[in-house]
């Protein structure tokens, strides 16, 4: 008997069952992982963060391949017995071990067509994360109308061209318009003629339809509707327009979507409306502030910052991650003492000045940020937006992708588009792994570019 006749003798005919309550706890764990996913990407944590959540997911799916049928029955029970706020999770976790045992298909329907009206997130999430290779062509060609728009939805998320077909058949059969569009955009299959429906849209009065039409644009990174968006910009944030009180979170989302794609596209010009008074939500505001990377507005955010007697928020610790490079732990302290924050950031931001240009300022040499002084001593910085600690142009803009909070990091996403006139079908609420793996490969594509252009 040769060597792999011995293997093959000596593996098991079948996986045998479980320790006690083993695979029911590594259950227990993926659905309580899952259902903090939510609250994760609602903070201003970052995507490591997000990763530590999701390697509980991963580490279940890896399991339930060696347990196979007997997982997925656990996970069946599991849901049956879940309480409210964890069934949404134990709906993720019984599809996505259906997806990975790659059961029969319509099993899997039955089980997606009764959890997806319930829990229509966990169930796009489920297949998103961990689809078997039929589910998305299945779900397109399924004449039930929700597994339709199911299946557009994930055809644009997995953004793979080879769904274009099915998905130009679904919606000849009646799918959401504007999904089909967003799901072509991420493919790179946008159609002749798709910027007209997108201006009709942005004319409208439907701010979710809107949002989705400024993501098409986001995604799909040339500089198309240019003139739309900015008549829109100023529609939304208008005085008398649509506000956190009549549309509470609608307003807040369009208005994002809206402003990346301008601080994307025109970074200066976001960026001198926003210190001019424009009506936007606040972090939306500092989110232009560390896209744009001018000292136009980097002085008032400095001043703002050094007058509080708190931490730094979640947007104001991004602004300083993203110029600066990092974020002195005397902001992050509730105990800081007011004179060491101040030190701190002056010290910090008086460094990254100097090492571009602006060696004579000191953090004793003025009493406040705003001085007309201080202006005068920072004008190498004229030409410069900054980004990491140094100009943009010496670096890649998304060096600091997975250091920021998750609003940024998509405003990045957008950015990163947007300047290669590429689409980019990366979404910050993917599994984070996959972002992961995505911003290393464009950072090893950018720094081979960069060995090539080198004399």
């Amino acid at each position: 008997m040769n060597s792999t006749d011995t293997v093959v003798a000596l593996r098991p005919r079948a996986a045998p069952a479980p320790l006690p309550q083993l695979l029911e706890r590594q259950i227990g764990i993926a659905i309580r992982a899952y259902t903090r996913r939510a609250p994760v990407l609602r903070s201003g944590m970052t995507v490591r963060a997000l990763q530590a959540n999701d390697q509980r997911l991963d580490a279940l799916m890896n399991v339930s391949r060696y347990y196979g049928p007997v997982a997925l029955q656990a996970a069946a029970e599991a849901f049956e017995h879940a309480l409210r706020p964890e069934r949404g999770g134990a709906a993720f976790v019984w599809i996505a071990l259906a997806e990975v045992q790659c059961a029969a298909w319509d099993e899997r329907r039955a089980r997606i067509q009764r959890l997806l009206p319930e829990h229509p997130v966990a169930a796009r999430d489920a297949l998103w994360f961990y689809a078997a290779p039929d589910s998305c062509a299945s779900l397109l060609r399924d004449d039930d109308p929700g597994l339709r728009n199911l299946g557009v939805e994930l055809a644009g998320r997995l953004a793979l061209p080879v769904h274009a077909p099915l998905l130009y058949q679904a919606a000849q059969r009646g799918a959401d318009a504007e999904a089909c569009l967003l799901a072509c955009a991420r493919m790179g299959c946008l159609p002749e003629g798709y910027e007209r429906p997108l201006a009709a849209v942005l004319q409208g009065h439907d701010l979710a339809r809107q949002h989705q039409a400024l993501e098409v644009l986001g995604v799909q990174g040339r500089p198309v509707l240019q003139a739309e968006l900015q008549a829109y910009i100023q529609r939304i944030t208008a005085h008398d327009g649509p506000n956190e009180q009549s549309h509470p979170t609608a307003w807040a989302q369009a208005c994002d979507a809206a402003m990346a794609l301008w601080a994307a596209r025109a970074p200066d010009q976001a960026l001198a409306a926003v210190v001019s008074g424009l009506r936007v939500p606040q972090d939306v505001a500092l989110r232009v502030v560390a896209m744009a990377g001018r000292a136009e507005g980097l002085l008032p955010f400095l001043d703002f910052v050094e007058r509080q007697d708190r931490p730094v928020t979640a947007a104001e610790r991004d602004v300083l991650r993203l110029v600066f490079g990092q974020v002195p732990g005397e902001l992050r302290d509730t105990l800081g003492q007011p004179a060491g924050r101040v030190q701190a950031l002056r010290s910090l931001a008086c460094a990254v000045f100097a090492a571009n240009g602006c060696a004579a300022l000191a953090p004793q040499d003025f009493t406040h940020w705003v001085d007309p002084a201080v202006r005068e001593r920072l004008w190498p910085l004229a030409q410069i937006r900054l980004r990491s600690g140094q100009s943009l142009r010496a670096g890649h803009p998304l060096r600091e992708a997975a250091d920021v909070g998750h609003p940024l990091r998509r405003w990045l996403y957008v950015e990163h588009a947007a300047r290669s006139a590429h689409r980019l079908a990366l979404s910050h609420e993917d599994r984070a792994a996959r972002q992961l793996e995505a911003v290393e490969s464009l950072l090893l594509l950018h720094s081979l570019e960069a060995d090539d252009a080198a004399p």
